[in-house]
């Protein structure tokens, strides 16, 4: 009758300040993470943000080094390259000047700037061209001077009759070296062919 009435039984108390206690403690609780979060909104940071934002600014720095580097290198490759197609051009000029007259070994030499090694090359190509080429090819083709590493280049044929297949700059020995001294010996045995015709000409006529 009293329990009716809005009287409390000792487990009715009991259980309803202990429902009352732990209400306090969940309405403390979420005003604590309301005002963590308004914090946070507010500009505020924990400790985990500050570390994930110093992690994020080492990695965007770390990015920014490695594209400086990767810059650098594609400018040297690029310097590079310039210096080798200027190296290219230069030689072209003086083919195309040697090819209007004829030079000694030794102006061959001057022009093209050779070493010792360079030197005993020549000597070489000019005794090979004497003895297997001319006797065999007495024109070559126009454009045989550019460097080509199709098979049926003239530049590829030397290489692999001369077993310069394991020369790693043979571009640059075929420029400097191989293709001027070949050209200078077909001028040389075209001369001496002709002076020999013209004697055996006029012997005859005498």
């Amino acid at each position: 009758m009293s329990r009716n009435r809005g009287g409390k039984t000792h487990r009715d108390e009991r259980w309803s300040d202990d429902e009352y206690d732990d209400d306090e403690e969940v309405s403390e609780s979420a005003g604590r993470s309301a005002t963590v979060n308004e914090w946070r909104n507010r500009g505020g940071k924990t400790h985990r943000d500050d570390r994930s934002e110093d992690e994020f600014e080492d990695k965007e720095e770390r990015g920014r080094a490695g594209r400086g580097a990767t810059v650098n290198e594609l400018l040297t490759e690029k310097c590079k390259l310039l210096e080798t197609t200027i190296k290219s051009l230069q030689r072209e000029i003086s083919v195309l000047k040697s090819s209007s007259e004829r030079k000694t070994k030794k102006q061959l030499r001057i022009d093209y700037d050779w070493d010792g090694e360079n030197a005993n090359l020549s000597d070489k190509v000019s005794n090979w061209v004497k003895t297997y080429l001319f006797p065999r090819y007495k024109f070559l083709n126009d454009g045989w001077m550019a460097y080509d590493k199709k098979g049926e280049s003239l530049s590829s044929f030397v290489q692999r009759k001369m077993n310069m297949d394991n020369e790693d700059n043979y571009q640059d020995l075929w420029e400097r070296v191989i293709s001027p001294t070949i050209l200078q010996k077909y001028v040389t045995i075209r001369c001496n062919l002709n002076n020999d015709v013209r004697r055996a000409y006029k012997s005859k006529w005498q």
